[in-house]
């Protein structure tokens, strides 16, 4: 009796890289996908008495549209099996910008949304909202909170002002002089100003509060880059092997 023996099946080959070395490969890749698609012919017309069409003959246009759509497929999956592996990694694999540890993939997203926020982007269904934008708003309010204070301050020196000359005016219709009535304007100012000088209400202290997140943007800002590009250099994946 014969015994059959199973054949092991070859593990398929892989690459390794650097996500660095993959991110350049990328680009690449998307350039001769691109390149490709614009040469590829897989479909003519032509009489049925004719088989050479510009100099190409049947077979040949047959055997060259086979090849280049293969190509192409081939290309797109491993651009695709690159850029999958380099996901992979970014969302597993973390770094420290700025103190805090987190993911490869959040401080990309972090990135791109810090980018979006300095180019004045609109905000749509891919907004994402990020420290820099709470940042911004507070930063806005703020502004807008000084400058009622100023206004309403010029508001309030004016009424005063008014409202203390009408008071002495209607002493002097009665006769009285300002020596004669005893009347104490400034104590009068003062009372006012005490009842009317506006009051901007910052339970945040937003001062202190905005240096301290401004800088952390900042730290952020100036290191994400470093930080990425040392680890997309030292960072590998496996990818399967080019052929």
């Amino acid at each position: 009796m014969m015994r059959t023996t199973k054949t092991k099946t070859a593990a398929p080959q892989t690459q390794r890289m650097t996500v660095t070395a993959g991110l350049k490969e990328l680009k690449l890749l998307n350039k001769r996908i691109a390149a490709r698609i614009d040469d590829l012919k897989a479909i003519r017309t032509r009489r049925s008495s004719t088989e050479t069409i510009a100099g190409v003959n049947r077979k040949d246009f047959d055997d060259t549209a086979r090849e280049g759509f293969q190509a192409i497929q081939a290309l797109l999956a491993r651009r695709d099996a690159i850029k999958a592996e380099i996901v992979r990694s970014n969302a597993e694999s973390t770094v420290t910008v700025g103190g805090k540890r987190m993911t490869v993939a959040a401080a990309i997203e972090r990135k791109r949304a810090l980018e979006a926020q300095k180019k004045n982007r609109r905000r749509d269904e891919d907004f994402v909202p990020t420290q820099e934008t709470l940042v911004q708003h507070l930063r806005t309010q703020y502004a807008v909170a000084v400058a009622e204070e100023a206004n309403l301050l010029s508001v309030m020196e004016s009424e005063r002002e008014m409202r203390v000359n009408s008071f002495l005016n209607q002493e002097r219709s009665k006769g009285q002089n300002q020596k004669d009535t005893g009347i104490d304007t400034k104590a009068i100012e003062d009372a006012y100003r005490a009842a009317n000088t506006p009051v901007i209400d910052d339970p945040l202290d937003l001062v202190k509060k905005l240096a301290t997140m401004e800088e952390e943007v900042e730290i952020f800002a100036s290191e994400v880059d470093r930080v990425l590009d040392e680890h997309n250099a030292t960072t590998h994946i496996e990818v399967p092997a080019s052929q």
